[in-house]
């Protein structure tokens, strides 16, 4: 029985989704729709370049055709890939990004103010403390984490990536990873990311519960209608600048990004629904841009010959060792209408088995025994050539510079360690700038208007809050820095001793402070200057009164031996200076 209409699903009227007027609505789509199709001629340039990579590296990533209801989507995927380096290289690639910069274990970011007073304000300390702490566990109840370990494979894999951010009832922040095929990008004049449009399919289930019945085409309410909620259907989300904003309106015809949700190909219901952002709700990280390129370039792409290249060894290796191991075979014609057994210990009836010498019976057509060294050299090469384009040399560096060589010291294989990481300098910044910075300012701001932060200082007032990032793989890129500092105090330290007064040419406390500012050094840990130069004055004053103390001992020592020595007529020396003093 179909279930009962007015039963369903409705989708609750919100200020952001209250129907303005159809017009707009309208025009909305309208310039969805065609925002889209230039969008896709744009994309289908990369479109091959992204199918080879999933082709031969990711076979599980990548979707290129919007199908509803495909029944291919629980094969296997990558049987064609007969050696997974690359595959394998990727995900440590991947795992090495999440465990370097958005590590759940550890903080990886830390929120100050523009201004170095107000970062000195007790009040101010504990506010952003606070907010960073909230921040924190929002992340970590989330599915932030899951997100961002899917976002690290897209970047490494096809040298973009796309999330989309929303506000969520539950999580308060709900991340969207999305996969190379089924979005499409645009920049603005200044080369930034900010509009997504996302192409997928969604259940009628999904669909009825996520917009309500009244809101969905009438295909839509057939399908719930006759309980098929499991059919696909095609649905695109455009999310845009909103090119029609007004200033102080209600809803989202005030926000500066606006989306749509409609079902693609339907002009029956124009849009499933509108919604307002007030900050730009997704991020598009890229490995690498190329001048106006709006899509990013990663070192699989790089890595892609070479990956292409040793699949090709691998099958011609393969293929040696199988003419070794099963040669290919020639018989006597007489037996082309027999059954011949090629298994160990099988048994055949050859015809004139006598004279096998002369030709009968089965025999190998040449035997050979194959030097596969070579090719196992070849394959060796082009597997080590991927982990290292793969950025793979990272992750063991280590155990690598230390293999074959004496025993290094820790400083040295310190710098080591710090000049490699400087290749991924680039990638950090950008991704910094591109991908973390939107997600806790986004985040900030849906907490903050939902009360989910504490009340900003009266002193702080509208000031921005700075980001500043603590991760492993940021402390290392700033950790290259102190070696020059390193360098410079001991080479005149070691100068020192011949002349001391070249130590006047540094500023110790300066040199100390940025030292540790570089190593992201807790605060805490340092003492106030205002402290510090106290607590130097009260040494100077006990050094002072010491050296007075040490001086009075010396001058009553020297009284007491000057009135011991007896100068003769009954007179010490003591007495003879005061005497002669008195005259």
């Amino acid at each position: 029985m179909a279930p009962d209409v007015a039963k369903a699903p409705k989708q609750s009227q919100t200020p952001d989704q209250k129907k303005p007027s159809q017009d707009a609505i309208d025009a909305l789509r309208d310039e969805a729709d065609r925002r889209l199709v230039l969008m896709r001629n744009t994309r289908n340039t990369w479109r091959e370049t992204w199918r080879d990579i999933t082709h031969f590296i990711m076979p599980t990533r990548g979707r290129y055709f919007n199908v509803p209801n495909q029944s291919s989507r629980g094969r296997v995927k990558g049987p064609q890939i007969v050696d997974r380096t690359g595959t394998i290289a990727v995900g440590n690639l991947a795992a090495f990004l999440m465990a370097g910069i958005t590590s759940p274990a550890r903080d990886w970011f830390r929120l100050a103010t523009s201004n170095d007073r107000l970062n000195d304000d007790p009040q101010i300390k504990l506010w952003l403390a606070e907010c960073q702490s909230r921040l924190m566990r929002v992340f970590a109840t989330g599915n932030f984490y899951n997100a961002m370990a899917q976002l690290y494979e897209e970047i490494a894999g096809f040298g973009t990536g796309a999330t989309i951010i929303l506000q969520d009832y539950e999580d308060v922040v709900r991340f969207y990873p999305l996969t190379a095929g089924e979005y499409y990008l645009a920049q603005n004049a200044r080369g930034e990311v900010d509009t997504l449009f996302r192409e997928y399919v969604q259940t009628v289930d999904q669909l009825v519960r996520r917009f309500g019945y009244d809101n969905c085409s009438p295909t839509i309410q057939s399908l719930w209608d006759s309980r098929n909620l499991t059919m696909e259907v095609p649905v695109v989300h455009a999310i845009m600048p909103n090119s029609s904003r007004v200033h102080g309106a209600f809803g989202w015809r005030g926000m500066p990004y606006t989306g749509v949700y409609y079902e693609y190909g339907n002009e029956t219901v124009k849009a499933l629904k509108v919604e307002g952002y007030s900050s730009k709700p997704f991020i598009a990280p890229r490995w690498g841009a190329i001048s106006n390129d709006v899509y990013g370039h990663g070192p699989a792409e790089d890595a892609l010959p070479d990956v292409k290249s040793l699949q090709v060894a691998q099958l011609r290796l393969a293929e040696a060792v199988d003419k070794f191991v099963r040669p290919p075979m020639m018989a006597d014609a007489s037996m082309q209408s027999g059954l011949v057994s090629l298994v160990p210990s099988g048994l055949n009836f050859i015809p004139g088995l006598n004279q096998i010498g002369n030709g009968g019976g089965l025999r190998p057509v040449y035997q050979t025994t194959p030097q596969l060294q070579p090719l196992q050299e070849r394959v060796a090469a082009f597997q080590q050539q991927i982990q290292k384009t793969l950025k793979n040399d990272l992750i063991l560096m280590v155990s690598q510079d230390m293999e074959g060589v004496q025993p290094r010291t820790a400083a040295e294989i310190n710098v080591r360690q710090q000049e490699k990481l400087l290749a991924l300098g680039p990638v950090l910044e950008r991704f910094h700038n591109e991908a973390l910075d939107p997600i806790i300012q986004t985040t900030m701001d849906i907490m903050e208007r939902g009360g989910l932060l504490p009340k900003r200082p009266a002193s702080l007032g509208l000031s921005n809050v700075k980001i500043s990032y603590v991760s492993v793989l940021a402390q290392a890129q700033r950790a290259t820095m102190t070696t020059g500092i390193e360098q410079f105090t001991r080479f005149v330290g070691s100068i020192a001793g011949e002349q001391p007064d070249v130590m006047d040419n540094i500023d110790l406390d300066a040199a100390t402070d940025i030292y540790g500012d570089l190593l992201n050094i807790d605060q805490r840990i340092m003492r106030d200057p205002q402290e510090v130069a106290r607590k130097r004055q009260d040494r100077a004053y006990q050094q002072q009164q010491q050296q007075a103390a040490e001086n009075a001992m010396n001058l009553a020592q020297g009284a007491r031996n000057l009135s011991q020595t007896d100068v003769g007529g009954g007179e010490n020396a003591l007495s003879a200076i005061v005497s002669g003093l008195g005259q």
